[in-house]
């Protein structure tokens, strides 16, 4: 039986494999989107959520790696919550870190206070720690090191 092969047909086939392909990249490739402000804010959450089941008030750290080398300098900048002046209820802290992918997000305001701006550069890369500290419902990032 031959099917006769037009224009059409040899299109319409190349985007269904062009759409499997791309969602087959996307969803095998969890970080291939993602950025260090973003990474950042995901290891926030993930440390907020252990801190929050635990009874009482205390305080975490968060060990974060950048995405890129781990000597490639870099810093992190987290604004305050509520800036000075700010009228608004609504946290609009940002969180940006630099880097060969950087970027930025206002992600962690759903799970973190940020009370004041917090900043370090790490000339020589390495490791940053994020000091969570919890007081009743309210968890807070008040120190970078």
């Amino acid at each position: 039986m031959n099917v006769p092969v037009t224009i059409a047909r040899v299109r319409s086939l190349g985007v269904t494999i062009l759409f499997a392909l791309s969602l087959l990249l996307l969803s095998g490739c969890g970080k291939l989107l993602e950025d260090n402000g973003t990474h950042l804010a995901f290891a926030i959450e993930k440390e907020v959520s252990k801190l929050r089941r635990a009874s009482g008030a205390g305080g975490s750290v968060v060990h974060y790696e950048t995405l890129d080398d781990a000597n490639y300098p870099c810093y992190v900048e987290i604004t305050p919550s509520f800036p000075e002046g700010r009228t608004s209820s609504v946290p609009g802290s940002y969180l940006v870190v630099s880097g060969k992918t950087p970027g930025g997000t206002s992600y962690h305001n759903r799970f973190v206070f940020v009370p004041q701006r917090l900043y370090i550069k790490k000339d020589q890369g390495g490791p940053t720690d994020i000091v969570l500290q919890k007081d009743g419902e309210r968890v807070s990032v008040v120190e970078l090191r």
